[in-house]
């Protein structure tokens, strides 16, 4: 089984993708997929906390990520800000959008899940864990 990260190794990792997400104006080399960054509120702190996020767009043109944190055995912290205080930034390519997260349930949150992951991934096989999918009401799908 795959070691997921420590938050030591996440954080050292996400500050040189954010760093360079905004230097190239939403493009990094890593990941290799299209990534967006969320601006979350600390839910114990209240100061900014910003994460670079892969993210998806259904059928309906909205834009969503999924809480996997590499699979780790809890959800990831901001996660639990975003719960705490729905209203996040969000940066994508060249613009930067206030937005309401929304945390879906049921059929939506599986259906959602369905277009991203076949339920066979590396993530999933580290944990018993349900990935949270949030959709980020008020970010215009790229074009």
């Amino acid at each position: 089984m795959p070691s997921v990260p420590s938050d030591e190794e996440f954080l050292a990792y996400n500050q040189g993708v954010i760093s360079e997400f905004r230097a190239n104006h939403g493009v990094v080399s890593q990941p290799p997929f299209p990534i967006l960054l969320l601006t979350t509120t600390g839910a114990r702190t209240g100061r900014p906390a910003t994460v670079p996020l892969g993210f998806a767009v259904d059928g309906d043109g909205r834009v969503f990520v999924m809480a996997s944190k590499a699979g780790a055995p809890r959800h990831p912290a901001w996660f639990h800000n975003l719960r705490a205080n729905p209203s996040v930034t969000v940066e994508l390519g060249e613009g930067s959008f206030p937005a309401r997260a929304v945390v879906t349930a049921g059929e939506e949150r599986d259906r959602l899940y369905g277009l991203v992951s076949d339920g066979a991934s590396e993530y999933e096989k580290n944990t018993d864990r349900v990935f949270p999918v949030i959709v980020l009401e008020g970010v215009p799908a790229p074009a």
